[in-house]
């Protein structure tokens, strides 16, 4: 074998070893980054109700999260096509939801099936609507058009009994009826256990109080009061109320338990920017998120031991909740990824939205399981029904009510 066909055949075989490698890698995707469970950089210290810290939280190494795969058995439905104010369960196969555009309060399956409208009266421009905790009694925030010259918004809030609206059918609608509160109050929440609501109102020379009072307004309580008053307030236990200062990413923000038979205000978390926080039924938990090293970070915050875990997926606390029968289970709507320093707020005012699955995780085992798989909905508002076996949400881009039957 002469040289020049020496090189000939050489030629050939790195051609082909070349062709052969090129063929390998161009079939393989690239892999995919997907929001599944990190450990990151850590918020700073939690204020007076923390101290000490886990070992799985603010440093680095792998995350202790199991991921499952998703449930076939879940099934999707949209409940609704116009946006909604609010939505609550009514037993254990139905919801209760207030029509946005008109007021209109429907009852409906969880399935999607045997839509009845309860009300006829109309509450133009509702956007928040809040029931008791037998469904039997709601708290409505809407908008009242602004006074002749002026283009300024009034916020309105009113207290109604809705007791004969579900008794109404489909052939039989009832009126709702309501009582004014104050044009002071600014929030409003719902007890979890009783019939009574905790409102905050403006007082003058900006002082904020806050009052505890059954549906008629009438037994008011005054239990709070400050100099300052930005917050968001919620009551996911009998006695706790929580207050949030309103969470941006430019201020650092703080969480208050204030007890409401004492009136006991008691700083548990604090001195974090962007902090937003969903605290579980029974007032031990709370998953937190905020802007961290990285980026927007998820955390768990045990109240009781005082140290912080890592959620295993970056979220906004917004969209999560807690299981109510599993009292370590929670829920979220957890997006691809978080993107931007500027959350929550750019999320709040409509500047970004997400692409949410469902995922949920038990704090104790630290198992997560893919419930369901993004399907272009930006999650928000989400609840547990009392027997755990379905999730309802409404999606913000549109503000349709969702249901996710898990078993």
């Amino acid at each position: 074998m002469n040289k020049t066909t020496k090189i000939i055949i050489t030629a050939i075989i790195i051609i082909m070893l070349a062709a052969g490698f090129f063929a390998f890698f161009a079939g393989k995707k690239p892999a995919e980054v997907t929001n599944e469970p990190t450990t990151t950089g850590g918020f700073p210290d939690t204020g007076d109700s923390a101290g000490r810290k886990s070992s799985a939280s603010l440093g680095g190494g792998a995350s202790s999260s199991k991921f499952g795969k998703e449930s076939p058995k879940n099934i999707l439905t949209q409940l609704t096509k116009n946006a909604i104010s609010g939505t609550a369960y009514y037993g254990t196969t139905t919801v209760l939801y207030m029509e946005r555009a008109t007021g209109h309060i429907y009852k409906i399956n969880l399935d999607g099936t045997n839509n009845i409208r309860l009300s006829n009266a109309t509450v133009p421009k509702s956007f928040e609507a809040s029931w008791s905790y037998k469904s039997d009694k709601m708290a409505v925030k809407y908008f009242e058009d602004p006074a002749p010259g002026s283009i300024k918004l009034t916020v309105k809030t009113f207290l109604a009994s809705i007791g004969h609206l579900l008794k109404a059918t489909s052939t039989s609608e009832a009126e709702l009826k309501g009582l004014a509160l104050p044009s002071s109050v600014s929030e409003i929440a719902v007890s979890p256990a009783e019939d009574k609501v905790f409102y905050l109102s403006n007082a003058g020379d900006e002082l904020t109080e806050g009052a505890v009072a059954d549906f008629s307004n009438k037994s008011q309580k005054k239990i709070f009061e400050l100099p300052f008053g930005e917050f968001n307030i919620s009551w996911p236990t009998k006695d706790n109320i929580v207050l949030l200062t309103k969470p941006s990413a430019k201020a650092e923000g703080y969480l208050y338990f204030l007890n409401q038979k004492t009136g006991i205000l008691t700083r548990i978390l604090g001195g974090i920017k962007g902090l937003t926080a969903v605290v579980s039924p029974d007032g031990e938990k709370i998953v937190f998120s905020g802007i961290g090293q990285d980026g927007t970070e998820s955390k768990v915050y045990n109240v009781k031991t005082k140290t912080i875990s890592e959620l295993g997926f970056a979220i906004l606390a917004d969209k999560c909740a807690w299981g109510k029968k599993n009292k370590n289970m929670v829920y979220c709507g957890v997006p691809l990824r978080i993107s931007g320093a500027n959350q929550p707020d750019d999320w709040y005012q409509g500047v970004v939205s997400f692409d949410d699955g469902v995922w949920s995780k038990n704090i104790a085992t630290g198992e997560s399981q893919n419930i369901l798989s993004r399907f272009g909905a930006d999650i928000a508002n989400i609840f547990v029904s009392d027997d755990e076996n379905h999730l309802i949400f409404t999606n913000k881009n549109d503000g349709t009510l969702w249901s996710l039957k898990l078993k």
